[in-house]
């Protein structure tokens, strides 16, 4: 017969597996995950991978032939920039769909990720799946 606190363990367990596993599926669909933008003129083409990083720059078009090499600068920094913002926006998307319920939300758009943050909460979201059993200090209190 299996004690109570044994029968948490186990189930806590069980979440943490869960969990391990929708991490790597995470890193698995980020790994996947690119996006392209063209530019409005459609003379150059941006694609990045799911992190944002640059993977391929095109010219789909002859146009970038005619612009000064300013305006073609600016130009691709501008579809850079565009660019990694979809694809930020993307990997939030995709992250929020990872995150246990009740869990804090994190813009990863417009705040750095505070993975201090990630596991103060992971660990009170821990402390609440316990709360009946008594805790190292209660106990203390108690003897």
């Amino acid at each position: 017969m299996s004690s109570p606190l044994n029968n948490r363990f186990e189930q806590a367990y069980a979440e943490f597996e869960e969990q391990k596993n929708a991490i790597s599926e995470f890193e698995q669909r980020l790994a996947e995950k690119v996006s392209t933008l063209t530019a409005k003129n459609r003379a150059v083409s941006v694609t990045v991978d799911g992190q944002g990083d640059v993977v391929e720059i095109k010219f789909p078009t002859m146009a970038y032939r005619k612009m000064a090499p300013a305006e073609l600068s600016a130009l691709l920094v501008e579809t850079i920039d565009a660019a990694r913002m979809q694809a930020r926006e993307g990997t939030n998307e995709l992250l929020q769909t990872f995150l246990p319920s009740g869990m804090a939300s994190f813009d990863l758009l417009n705040n750095p990720v505070d993975f201090e943050e990630i596991m103060s909460e992971a660990m009170r979201a821990a402390d609440r799946m316990f709360t009946s059993a008594p805790s190292n200090s209660q106990r203390k209190e108690e003897q």
